[in-house]
């Protein structure tokens, strides 16, 4: 469960990544390890509200697996997931009344936390299945996480339902792994490989079941909060238009690339292949708005061209002239003139 952003590209929260990091035991050498051959440091994975792109968390998958040794360890990793690691919609699931009321959150707010797994609740005559649709491809990276994603809801499963052994059974959509005798042991029921789909199946009566820890208050609140969340997410799903909503709603300050990037939880190089595969650039982003802010301020009769240039971020009136220029093809008092003439 992460975050989806425009363009159907795949963040993961830095939540993930640390509690990976803790359930290992890693120190700060082997949280080093464990981000090799990514720009992320240690540091990063205590920031809040920040995420690592696809690219980027495969990379950590395969070090923490060869770390581990374990090839079952995205089974392990999500069995001792807590769900406040999922953020306001693990909140939401932990305080819903039922155990069907759960997995509708999860079902409309998955991107909110994840776009790699989508959730689909099924109901029959006799069963009620959760089908997961990964939206990665199952390599090992993408079998780890969907292993994670079972084991998690497996495990708050067990927390509605107690110790009584419902007829559960999992469904996967990938062949058998060489560790497959595993998956019982994490998953606490029947799995079988090979299916079309990927879903637990359970009785029919458990999806009405009360949840013991059902907290009204606790689950309009967190309710109210992932609607938020997943209002802001559907924003234009050009990365140009997103980028120059930012930078138009952010007057008085020049943007770098890398501050763009961290705003949407990227790496630089990963917008800038983003907005290259939507044949533009940042710095041509960029340089529209600024031009289309200094062109609009000079146009208001009390304005300086030295208050223009502070009020657009320059810090050196000399430096905001040859943008201009740059931009206009003539000087700021040019442009001004002309502008007066007709």
């Amino acid at each position: 469960m992460i975050a989806q952003q425009a363009n159907n590209k795949v963040v993961f929260p830095t939540a993930y990544t640390r509690t990976l990091a803790r359930e290992q035991g890693l120190d700060h050498k082997g949280q080093l390890l464990l981000l090799k051959g990514t720009r992320l440091a240690p540091a990063d994975l205590f920031e809040l509200n920040k995420y690592i792109d696809a690219e980027a968390q495969a990379i950590i998958v395969r070090n923490a697996l060869q770390l581990s040794g374990n090839p079952a360890l995205g089974l392990r990793w999500g069995a001792n997931l807590h769900l406040a690691a999922h953020g306001p919609l693990g909140t939401l699931i932990a305080s819903s009344p039922t155990l069907g009321h759960a997995w509708k959150a999860t079902e409309k707010f998955h991107d909110i936390r994840g776009g790699f797994a989508r959730m689909e609740g099924h109901i029959a005559s006799d069963h009620f299945a959760v089908i997961i649709n990964m939206g990665i491809a199952l390599d090992e990276v993408g079998r780890f996480f969907c292993e994670a994603v079972l084991a998690t809801m497996v495990n708050h499963l067990g927390m509605i339902i107690g110790n009584s052994k419902p007829a559960l059974r999992i469904e996967l959509a990938y062949s058998a792994p060489p560790y497959a005798d595993q998956y019982p042991q994490f998953l606490h029921a029947p799995c079988l490989f090979g299916k079309a789909k990927t879903k637990i199946v359970i009785p029919h009566g458990l999806a009405l079941m009360a949840n013991p820890m059902a907290d009204p208050e606790t689950h309009a609140m967190a309710l109210a909060r992932c609607e938020q969340l997943l209002l802001e997410q559907r924003r234009p799903s050009n990365w140009a238009a997103r980028v120059t909503e930012l930078l138009r709603s952010n007057p008085g300050q020049i943007w770098t690339c890398e501050q763009v990037a961290s705003h949407f939880h990227l790496s630089s190089r990963t917008l800038m292949r983003y907005l290259r595969d939507e044949h533009t650039s940042y710095q041509t982003l960029r340089d529209s708005e600024l031009a289309r802010q200094a062109k609009l301020s000079l146009l208001v009769s009390n304005n300086t061209v030295e208050s223009v240039a502070l009020s657009l971020g320059y810090q050196e009136v000399s430096n905001f002239r040859r943008a201009f220029k740059r931009w206009f093809g003539m000087s700021p008092q040019a442009f001004v003139e002309q502008s007066r003439v007709n």
